[in-house]
């Protein structure tokens, strides 16, 4: 069986040593040519010059590849001085300010949350230290993904399990065969253990209770029809029955329901860095519930009622939501006053708030001076003002919308608890008798983390952000602790080896620490694809997101120089009647002062100071 070789030469190395022996013996090929054979005007030869030509462009493309195609991730450039001089955090969250200073080289520590370990620890000697936790990971796979899994294992074992030695819950809609079950084996480290899903806890179509009897006819029609319409996976009967099954029949499986923590593992996943403490361990003793490493925005097509039905059960319920709700939930009523319904017809950001704050200001001064012409012109003009009823793609419900962030539940460390408990099972009986999970294509990730939001506390989250993980296209990378940090690899004694030798070459050689400690970097010996795109840095993240609401500065109540409008809705509201009679009395001095009526706004500074009224 094949083992790692620590001292083996760099990949860089052996890769220029291969160029190099190329590169000498193309050099020496013509005159070798030349020399052995007879006396002919070889290069007149066309055939023979195509050739050569072909073989010099193949060696040329292969140099390339070599030098390039193995190149460092690493991180950008960023003049951190520059960056501590942001007044507040909506400032540091402006568009422009994400580009020049990329979350991935900012640290997101805070009293809420923060990673167990900046580089890395001694795995054997917390090992030994530490209990092993009542839990597993957990595979759903079917027969024919083997290839798939024992790549994720490899990754899995390799990266954390060889230390801590947790055991492999196996799940299937149908019995393993043996050559799954043995290559199983071969790799992991713990116990492993295979399951059956039974029938009526996977097929729609066995569920044929009162409750949510199918039609076979409507269910093939609608599944059909998401297909069409092009919706990702829409068509696919067992993709449905994955999602229902994570959404609520999951944790009553006979392998998963007695145990106090999993940790979800797909087929073909790739983890980048050395976790090299217990996570069950840490998530218990922090008090945490739920933990993550990705979190973007869900495709609205796969789940256009999920947020309607949700709100209705959060009323019916009587739900009070604590502020993790707004990591899901966009508030459009981030204002209180006496005109305020006059607001809440409109997707407001806070520009646009302001807009319709100087069009119903110059209305109310239109109003009361009825003789003007000017007064006369703008009421006949705005009799049926655009900014009313404006149709919107996001629905919108009890003035919220859903902002589409969830958790890429792929990667899922959490408690047991908060899936079996009473209000969790509620809430997915409430789902499957709504028959979203067939009608629509409700994935189980919007579902848990919406979850997450109705009924964990922010400090009960933790996002793993010293982990590096990849599945499908998207991937999360941290750059390394500093050097101090990076202790030398030491296998576990009950390591299996079996992990690609190109793989072990690369995992020996992890990318450097990053220099500035400014950038919070928390990685343990991690290695990050050439080509890779960090996730946090995406358009379609919601790493921002998580950064304000759990950020020290959101909460801090000594801040009062200016609310952080990142707070509107949360935990201030805007003092809507102060605001609109400030505005008024500026439209008022402007009109004195003989100035013309359109050219009238308020300036960027008097919407600083609106935004101190705030109650």
């Amino acid at each position: 069986m094949w083992s790692p070789q620590h001292n083996a030469p760099s990949y860089f190395t052996r890769s220029f040593r291969r160029i190099n022996r190329t590169i000498r013996s193309f050099i020496s090929f013509p005159r070798s040519i030349r020399y052995n054979l007879p006396p002919l005007h070889w290069h007149k030869i066309w055939s023979l010059r195509i050739l050569i030509s072909i073989i010099t462009l193949i060696l040329i493309i292969k140099t390339i590849h070599l030098i390039y195609g193995h190149q460092r991730y690493t991180s950008q450039y960023v003049n951190y001085s520059a960056f501590e001089k942001l007044s507040n955090l909506d400032e540091k969250l402006l568009p422009e300010n994400l580009k020049t200073f990329p979350l991935s080289n900012r640290p997101f520590a805070s009293n809420f949350d923060d990673v167990f370990q900046y580089g890395c620890r001694d795995p054997l000697a917390e090992a030994n230290k530490n209990k092993r936790a009542n839990a597993a990971f957990v595979v759903l796979a079917r027969n024919s993904e083997i290839d798939g899994v024992i790549l994720s294992m490899r990754s899995l074992e390799r990266r954390f399990n060889q230390w801590f030695n947790y055991p492999w819950i196996f799940l299937n809609d149908e019995p393993f065969t043996q050559e799954f079950e043995t290559r199983v084996s071969e790799v992991a480290s713990g116990e492993f253990h295979f399951g059956v899903i039974p029938k009526e806890k996977w097929s729609f179509k066995e569920q044929q209770t009162p409750k949510s009897d199918i039609d076979s006819i409507f269910f093939n029609e609608v599944i059909e029809n998401q297909g069409d319409r092009g919706i990702m996976y829409g068509n696919m009967h067992s993709y449905h029955s994955m999602c229902r099954f994570y959404s609520g029949f999951f944790f009553e499986h006979e392998l998963v329901k007695n145990l106090d923590w999993y940790w979800r593992v797909e087929p073909e996943v790739d983890f980048y860095c050395d976790l090299t403490y217990d996570p069950f361990v840490e998530m218990e003793k922090h008090n945490k519930k739920y933990g993550y490493t990705i979190i973007i925005k869900e495709l609205l097509d796969t789940v256009p009622s999920l947020f309607k039905y949700t709100q209705t059960f959060i009323k019916e319920n009587n739900i009070n939501l604590p502020t993790t709700w707004r990591l899901f939930a966009n508030n459009h009523k981030f204002f209180k006053g006496d005109n305020e319904n006059l607001y809440l017809n409109n997707n407001l950001s806070l520009n646009d708030f302001f807009e319709l704050l100087e069009y119903y200001t110059k209305l109310n001064f239109a109003n009361n001076h009825p003789n003007e012409k000017y007064s006369i012109d703008f009421i006949i003009k705005n009799a049926l003002p655009s900014h009313e009823n404006s149709e919107k793609l996001i629905e919108r419900f009890n003035n919220e919308s859903f902002n589409l962030c969830h958790f890429w539940s792929n990667f899922e460390i959490a408690s047991n608890s908060l899936f079996s408990s009473p209000q969790y099972k509620a809430y997915y009986e409430y789902l499957e008798n709504s028959r979203g999970f067939y009608t629509e294509r409700w994935g189980d990730a919007p579902i848990h983390s919406l979850a997450v939001g109705m009924f964990l506390d922010l400090s009960e989250i933790h996002y793993f952000r010293d982990i590096g993980y990849k599945h499908s296209t998207i991937a999360h990378c941290p750059f390394n602790a500093p050097q101090k940090d990076q202790p030398k690899y030491i296998p576990g004694p009950k390591f299996k080896h079996q992990v690609l030798p190109q793989d072990e070459l690369l995992f020996s050689n992890p990318d450097p620490p990053i220099s500035d400690l400014r950038a919070g970097a928390s990685g343990c010996r991690c290695r990050c694809p050439s080509d890779h795109e960090e996730i946090e840095n995406s358009h379609g993240s919601c790493s921002a997101l998580w950064m304000k609401l759990t950020s020290d500065e959101m909460y801090n109540d000594d801040f009062i120089d200016h609310p952080l409008t990142s707070r509107l809705g949360i935990t201030h509201f805007l003092d809507l009647n102060s605001i609109e009679e400030l505005a008024l009395n500026s439209l008022t001095d402007w009109m004195e002062s003989g100035k013309k009526w359109d050219n009238w706004k308020l300036s960027k500074n008097e919407r600083n100071e609106l935004l101190n009224f705030v109650i």
